[in-house]
């Protein structure tokens, strides 16, 4: 990669740098694409700047206005401000983003000393006896039938076996968790 002569490199090259190196470790394309749009959000808000300029008050303002200012550009027009999970994503990435830097650019990790944001896990609630009965029959039957010269009927579904099975295998996957 090719540096500065400071030994570091303007935010938008080095973020083509991690990718690379992400990509490199293994990881999916999908992870990759999800560092890349939170660093991508971090530019928009920060400018092209040198890595080595970044500073722990710069970090810690970026997730400040991410928690109070920041307005989702989501598909649907939700405008609901970042869950603490995502923000504690977006901390991820950070920390992940500067872990390589400090080591590629030999500067400062300025996410050392950021604690990460805390969220609670959404309690699971489990399915029913009568929620996972419906399941299964829907999985064997299509909706009914109502035909204008004969009575009404149910048929049964011709991938019935195979779909009632994957789901029974899911539904065993998920209690035993």
């Amino acid at each position: 990669m090719n540096h500065s002569s400071s030994g570091s490199l303007a935010l938008r090259k080095a973020i083509i740098g991690f990718s690379n190196h992400k990509t490199a470790e293994g990881l999916t394309e999908r992870s990759v694409d999800s560092y890349k749009r939170d660093l991508e959000k971090w530019v928009a808000y920060a400018g092209d700047v040198d890595v080595a300029q970044i500073t722990k008050q710069d970090i810690e303002a970026y997730l400040f206005y991410l928690r109070t200012e920041y307005i989702p550009h989501r598909f649907g027009g939700d405008t609901r401000t970042l869950s603490p999970k995502t923000l504690r994503n977006i901390y991820v990435t950070l920390a992940s983003f500067f872990t390589w830097a400090s080591r590629e650019f030999r500067v400062e990790n300025p996410m050392k000393e950021i604690p990460a944001p805390r969220f609670q896990n959404a309690p699971i609630e489990p399915f029913t006896q009568e929620a996972v009965q419906r399941m299964l029959k829907a999985c064997v039957y299509s909706r009914e039938a109502d035909p204008v010269n004969r009575r009404r009927f149910v048929m049964r579904r011709p991938t019935a076996n195979h779909d009632q099975a994957k789901r029974k295998s899911v539904s065993c996957k998920a209690s035993f968790k």
